[in-house]
């Protein structure tokens, strides 16, 4: 006869045996885990980096024209001539000889030197300083500056100078990058989560590891169909009538653009790094208290009756004159209670901090006209921090010019003082960022200095301004003068409130 066993104790039972199971599993996930964790830890001590994508999943090129073709002798590589539109004649022999050391430097119009040239962009400064450092060593610096150009389209020329025996690459951007129109339709269509873990899939080292094992197509390859096809060459919008009316308030466009800018960023650290190349970031600067906004608008949501309010208060701090400073920033103030968006309104307050003495005030406020400019033609302050990090991430030397330029100001507030327009240094701030990039190779240890440097620097530098004619500066003031109504002068409809800003500067 079988012994009687209570119900009560054995659902008792299944419920213990279940209970052991599911720990048995969770315990099980959680070694899985941490051997993960461990072995991406042990990656990453051991130096293993993230692999570059084999494309960008943003953008793609309708033609492929490589920067530099052979010239006629094969003697030299030299920039293309359908690319004169854009870059100024640079070139280099084919074969490198032994004592050279040779220099790419990637970027916009400021590396090329605009309003001016190469003649006196930064690049040509940094040569001399080298020159002088070490005389009897051949330096090439290889200006790769492009008009317009953003940081999407100085990765194709990354990955193709990496093929002319580079000993160092020098990268300076961040200007460019909303002056052409691009959907980013995939990033419009995920969520942050979504993006988040993208990310940190792009980061790990074990998908590295795995992706050389097993070569694939790269974790964020997209369907060409969501990529942006532009031509080889920029067409910005400012290139066309009315273009700044095609700038908008956008959010989500705006963020996409920072992100892509950062991917670009980790896609030439990595691809460098790949190679072997040394590669040096710059931090640019901007123009802030001398620029006024580009394009100013109120706040989309602001109720008719506030608009009026605030245009009133407006009005009345244009009335007020500079002996009436306190009560025109009461009226600013009052006017940016109701609409903190509008960059025009941002900018004003700036300026009238900056004639009270409040310095630190003033560059806040023009920080916030700069962020709220809805035609950003100057870096944004995301993508600084974008610049830094990626420095710190992948251990890249960084030269701070924005710092180095806020330390010669006497107010500390960027402006005239250094640059000639909304971002291009003048003359003299060419040669500061040549020397501030100077000095951090000279921390890198890449070469020795000569005791006579700064003496021999100095007339080497007299003797390059000696042979510029009066034509040279003429043409870039001609420049200077364009770019100013190209980047102003394009749309008939600036918001009411932008002009009165402007007409303030002016003031």
């Amino acid at each position: 006869m079988k012994p009687l066993t209570h119900p009560k104790s054995g659902q008792k039972a299944a419920t213990v045996c279940t209970n052991h199971l599911v720990l048995f599993r969770a315990l099980a996930i959680l070694l899985g885990l941490l051997l993960i964790v461990l072995l991406e830890g042990l990656l990453r001590l051991c130096g293993v980096l993230p692999l570059p994508f084999s494309a960008d999943p943003f953008v793609s090129f309708r033609d492929h024209a490589t920067l530099f073709i052979p010239n006629p002798a094969g003697t030299h590589y030299e920039i293309a001539r359908e690319r004169n539109d854009f870059f100024r004649p640079q070139f280099f022999p084919v074969h490198k000889s032994a004592d050279t050391f040779r220099i790419f430097v990637l970027g916009g119009s400021t590396v090329q030197g605009r309003p001016y040239a190469v003649e006196t962009s930064f690049t040509n400064w940094l040569k001399i300083n080298l020159q002088a450092a070490e005389p009897d060593r051949n330096f090439e610096v290889i200006n790769c500056g492009g008009v317009s150009y953003a940081s999407y389209r100085l990765v194709p020329i990354l990955r193709e100078t990496l093929q002319y025996q580079p000993d160092l690459l020098i990268l300076y951007t961040g200007h460019n990058e909303f002056l052409e129109d691009r959907s980013y339709a995939r990033v419009k269509n995920t969520s942050a989560a979504q993006l988040k873990a993208q990310r940190l899939i792009m980061d790990l080292r074990i998908a590295a590891v795995m992706k050389r094992l097993m070569p694939a197509p790269s974790l964020n390859a997209e369907n060409q169909t969501e990529t942006t096809v532009l031509p080889a060459d920029v067409n910005a919008l400012l290139d066309f009538e009315k273009g700044l009316e095609s700038y908008q308030r956008d959010p989500i466009h705006r963020q996409a653009i920072m992100e892509h800018f950062e991917l670009n960023l980790r896609q030439m650290i990595l691809m460098a790094r790949a190679a072997r190349v040394p590669l040096m970031l710059v931090n640019p600067v901007s123009n802030l208290k001398s620029c006024p906004p580009f394009k100013c608008e109120f706040e989309n949501s602001l109720p008719v009756e506030q608009k009026a309010r605030l245009i009133s208060l407006w009005k009345q701090a244009n009335d007020c004159d500079w002996s009436q400073a306190e009560r025109k920033m009461q009226l600013w103030e009052a006017a940016a209670d109701i609409d903190q968006r509008h960059a025009g309104l941002l900018y004003s307050i700036g300026k009238t901090c900056e004639h009270l003495k409040r310095n630190e005030e003033a560059k806040t406020w023009f920080v916030n006209a700069k962020e709220e400019d809805l035609c950003p033609l100057r870096i944004l302050e995301p993508m600084h921090a974008a610049l830094i990090r990626s420095a710190n991430e992948f251990d890249v030397p960084l030269v701070d010019i924005r710092e180095l330029f806020e330390q010669k100001t006497p107010d500390g507030i960027p402006g005239s003082e250094l640059l000639v327009d909304h971002v291009h240094p003048s003359i003299e701030g060419h040669q500061l960022i040549a020397d501030a990039i100077y000095e951090k190779l000279l921390e890198m240890k890449l070469f020795q200095q000569a005791e006579d440097w700064q003496a021999t620097r100095n007339q080497l530098r007299q003797k390059q301004l000696d042979s510029l004619d009066q034509s040279y500066f003429l043409r870039g003031a001609l420049r200077s003068q364009r770019l100013d109504g190209w980047s102003r002068g394009r749309s008939t409809q600036v918001p009411v409130l932008s002009t009165q800003s402007n007409a303030n500067e002016n003031r």
